[in-house]
């Protein structure tokens, strides 16, 4: 299955700047659904053209900013989970088929009533998974990096996960694994539930989003242990120029 390029590279631009991907040949564009690049009716028109004159996929990323699913209050969780399940509504009308959905993150609350958060977490989490099912689209929980308050940054809190009765679909974000040192247990622990991979490197601090190979990613361990015959996955860089560099780079990889 195709490997391909987040619009993160050009977040808040990518409606004026869609030409450049398809100059690029990308298969597939993951759509970062927030900010200036929330899907409305007119930009699902844009995407569905080109779909239409070049075959590209898509996969959606639901919104990142000013969220938490797992907050303590009930309104602003509302809504959060709201705004995901616009996303996963925004997938199904561009024909796309996975949604990443981010966990929710804790607060100081949890220093004194320990658990409220992870319990709000899961909740929503089973909210929004049941509402993409019926929807026909998969809702693909993304691993967090370090240095985050965001639960889902360890395989153990994956396997809680399990271990509650959820039908887990996991992307796995190379980038955000390496920066807690655990991405062979992700990989070890998660395999037949990794669905989508995000691709990305840094030197196992801080999410940088490097062209792989510039940091310190086990690309030879992935290689030997990740086949995209049946998984998709998208590069994540912060400028165009490298994002396809990161893509050649993948699919060198990947693909040989």
């Amino acid at each position: 299955m195709p490997i391909g390029i987040s619009t993160l590279c050009t977040f808040g631009q990518t409606y004026k700047r869609l030409n450049e991907y398809t100059s690029s040949g990308t298969p597939l564009i993951e759509v970062l659904d927030d900010w200036k690049d929330r899907i409305s009716r007119e930009k699902a028109r844009s995407l569905l053209e080109l779909a239409s004159c070049h075959g590209t996929k898509f996969t959606v990323h639901s919104p990142i900013l000013d969220m938490n699913i797992a907050s303590a209050n009930t309104r602003f969780r509302s809504l959060s989970i709201r705004q995901v399940k616009e996303s996963i509504d925004h997938a199904a009308s561009i024909g796309a088929g996975l949604v990443v959905v981010h966990p929710g993150s804790s607060s100081p609350l949890d220093d004194y009533y320990r658990g409220t958060h992870w319990e709000h977490n899961v909740a929503s989490l089973r909210n929004i998974v049941s509402y993409a099912e019926d929807a026909g689209v998969t809702a693909a929980i993304e691993n967090m990096p370090r240095h985050v308050r965001s639960f889902l940054k360890s395989p153990g809190e994956f396997r809680q996960l399990e271990e509650l009765g959820f039908d887990l679909k996991m992307t796995l974000d190379v980038g955000h694994a390496n920066t807690t040192s655990n991405l062979r247990d992700f990989v070890e622990a998660f395999k037949a539930h990794i669905v989508h991979v995000h691709i990305h490197d840094n030197k196992g601090c801080y999410d940088e989003h490097l062209v792989a190979g510039r940091g310190t990613v086990d690309w030879d361990y992935l290689r030997s242990s990740l086949s995209f015959t049946k998984i998709t996955g998208v590069v994540e860089s912060t400028s165009f120029t490298d994002a396809t560099a990161c893509l050649e780079r993948a699919n060198h990889l990947f693909r040989t």
